[in-house]
């Protein structure tokens, strides 16, 4: 019987670069119960805290059923409730903040760096995430998470994850720092040279993340990308499976390639 698959949220977070953009990957720990020393976007499960309705401060009054309305551009539709559409948007904000040390929307509170090393280690151990963003006075908006991908890991897999993916632009006044507890560490990087150094064996991707790398990369500036993320359709990919030297190892099929 095939695992039910744990709602999650990635952020490809980007920022201006020579060569027109660059994206922010991390490395999990070697010691990572999930996608062990694998290169990955910032992004995880959603948690109790997501769901509950004072998530809603994250975001604004509102919020939910405008939520809504942005995952509703998938042909599948969104989730059925309004706060659960709005628990991915606050998992994404809450996961770019864990993992890659970044405030989507900007801090006005201006804490130093150990105070918000001591925010960030309080929320990876469980506290709520509009709790620490109200104390940081983070204004996160919708509009700071463009929704652009839904994908599900197939049935064969142990571990599975009903991911929607999320385009977020890097604050310019901030850095990203990869989390001391569940990351060995993080680089800025070109999607050309991602994939030669994947291709090398250099770069050891996750799946989904070589995927989606490969889908953005005809994109060569910033406001082309956003705008393809914000206009293409979302339809839910689940790759195929196939058996490779005594694994069960995903692929996309033809027919979806260069279409989701």
């Amino acid at each position: 019987m095939a695992v039910p698959p744990r709602p999650a949220a990635t952020v490809v977070l980007v920022r201006p670069a020579e060569a027109g953009w660059e994206t922010y990957l991390l490395r999990r720990s070697a010691q990572s119960p999930v996608l062990a020393d694998l290169w990955v976007f910032p992004g995880g499960t959603l948690r109790a805290d997501d769901l509950v309705s004072e998530a809603e401060r994250l975001f604004g009054h509102g919020s939910p059923d405008r939520g809504r309305a942005l995952l509703s551009r998938e042909s599948s539709g969104p989730p059925p409730a309004p706060i659960e559409s709005l628990a991915y948007f606050a998992a994404a904000a809450r996961e770019v903040f864990e993992e890659a040390g970044v405030v989507l929307g900007g801090s006005l509170a201006h804490p130093s760096i150990e105070a918000l090393a001591d925010l960030r280690a309080a929320v990876e151990r469980g506290r709520a995430f509009h709790e620490v963003a109200a104390e940081l006075g983070a204004t996160p908006g919708l509009d700071d998470l463009v929704y652009y991908a839904h994908w599900i890991t197939p049935e064969a897999l142990p571990q599975r994850f009903d991911t929607r993916f999320f385009l977020a632009r890097m604050p310019a006044d901030q850095e990203a720092s990869p989390s001391p507890y569940e990351m060995a560490e993080g680089i800025w990087t070109t999607v050309e040279t991602a994939l030669e150094r994947a291709k090398s064996r250099d770069l050891p991707l996750h799946f989904a993340t070589l995927n989606h790398l490969r889908r953005l990369a005809p994109y060569k500036t910033i406001e082309e990308l956003f705008d393809f993320a914000r206009t293409k359709p979302v339809p839910p990919v689940i790759p195929n499976t196939r058996e490779q030297d005594g694994r069960i190892v995903p692929y996309l099929p033809s027919e979806l390639e260069g279409v989701w």
